[in-house]
């Protein structure tokens, strides 16, 4: 803990802002500083209504089209632009509206599906960062989905 000196009005001045038998020099000072060690509250996020925007899960057959059809790797915006063709106008209004960090939400929505694709095994885990690149099981699946559709 720092020791610091103060002059007599400001010692007045904090003592004004003071509540009796409850505050220290520096509870007054962090709280006329606004640091009070919290984090600020975030705003609450409104919840998009169920249905408006395309699951998570339904953005799995595109991008395993996409990669095969890339011959089995692609970077990320590539595939991304590809499976934005594949959907063609499926996309709801609530997918394209962006993001408050800036990105497109079907976008983003489309990298998490790639991370539990990842984690399933179909995506390569090992891949040059910003490259989809598919494994010998995504090869196979993506193989028997494009022959059934």
């Amino acid at each position: 803990m720092r020791v610091i000196r103060v002059d007599d009005e400001v010692w007045r001045a904090l003592q004004k802002k003071a509540m009796p038998f409850e505050d220290t020099p520096n509870s007054v000072l962090r709280r006329i500083l606004k640091t009070n060690g919290l984090r600020p509250r975030k705003r609450a996020v409104k919840r998009i209504p169920r249905g408006e925007r395309t699951p998570q899960e339904e953005f799995r057959q595109p991008i395993l089209r996409a990669l095969y059809e890339m011959g089995g790797s692609g970077k990320t915006a590539e595939v991304l632009d590809r499976v934005e063709g594949i959907f063609g106008g499926k996309l709801t209004n609530a997918d394209r509206a962006t993001l408050s960090h800036g990105e497109i939400r079907w976008r983003n929505t489309a990298q998490w599906e790639r991370n539990v694709m990842v984690d399933e095994g179909l995506l390569k885990r090992t891949s040059s960062r910003g490259v989809w690149e598919l494994t010998e099981k995504g090869i196979k699946l993506a193989e028997r989905e494009l022959q059934d559709s």
